[in-house]
């Protein structure tokens, strides 16, 4: 069957026969990794989707091999599959994708962090929203790591988050609204009095962008019945 999803070129037919091959091969996990090392980058990236929905842990270290390919697509999935098994030995990679060169990856990579390593994460991704470059970053990207933020619900997270909100010097225009509309955002999957606070005063700021971006979070608020 692996032989077979090699030869595949029907996108449709090659994700059915993946679904097979994760039922069959639960217990057998040891045919499917050799395939890891194919010279088809597409392959490749079917083993891993393969063995993070068996999801056992002696699948990581092929997983941690996908990692290092050249295609960005393999990847990707490789670090979609260290969120699926949810082990914390996939911290070490998920923290090296934040820096990839790829924007889904280092996307992917904030949010899998958060969901596995949770309060541990939290230094890593702060640092890399306050980093000078990151308000250079895609509006989606700058979304994904400020929901990660969100995700973990920390209240230590709440000061760096009131600065990056109410921040007055920046070091260009760049995606300034939408670092405002990240930082408020987390602010209000975090939800404690004091991230409440911070959101309350915001729509009273004089600076139009904090009233905006601050507005939009209160509704999120209310959106999440909180």
């Amino acid at each position: 069957l692996m032989n077979l999803l090699g030869d595949l070129e029907n996108s449709k037919a090659r994700r059915a026969l993946c679904d097979v091959i994760c039922e069959l091969g639960k217990n057998t996990v040891e045919l499917i990794t050799p395939f890891i090392n194919d010279s088809r980058w597409y392959l490749v990236r079917n083993v891993i989707y393969i063995l993070s929905r068996i999801g056992k842990e002696q699948a990581l270290p092929y997983i941690f091999k996908g990692f290092g390919h050249r295609e960005p697509r393999v990847r990707r999935e490789a670090v979609q599959a260290l969120g699926l098994i949810g082990s914390p030995r996939a911290s070490a990679i998920l923290v090296r994708a934040l820096n990839d060169e790829d924007t889904q990856i280092r996307s992917l990579a904030a949010l899998n962090l958060a969901k596995v390593v949770k309060k541990d994460s939290l230094p890593h991704l702060l640092e890399a929203v306050q980093a000078k470059e990151f308000y250079k970053r895609e509006k989606a990207e700058i979304k994904a790591f400020f929901d990660a933020i969100g995700m973990i619900g920390s209240a230590e997270a709440t000061g760096p988050l009131q600065k990056l909100l109410e921040e007055k010097s920046w070091w260009g225009s760049g995606k300034k609204a939408d670092i405002r509309l990240g930082a408020a955002n987390a602010l209000a999957m975090i939800g404690t009095p004091e991230a409440k606070s911070i959101l309350q005063s915001g729509r009273n700021s004089k600076d139009q962008e904090i009233r905006e971006a601050c507005q939009q979070a209160m509704e999120r608020l209310t959106i999440l019945g909180r």
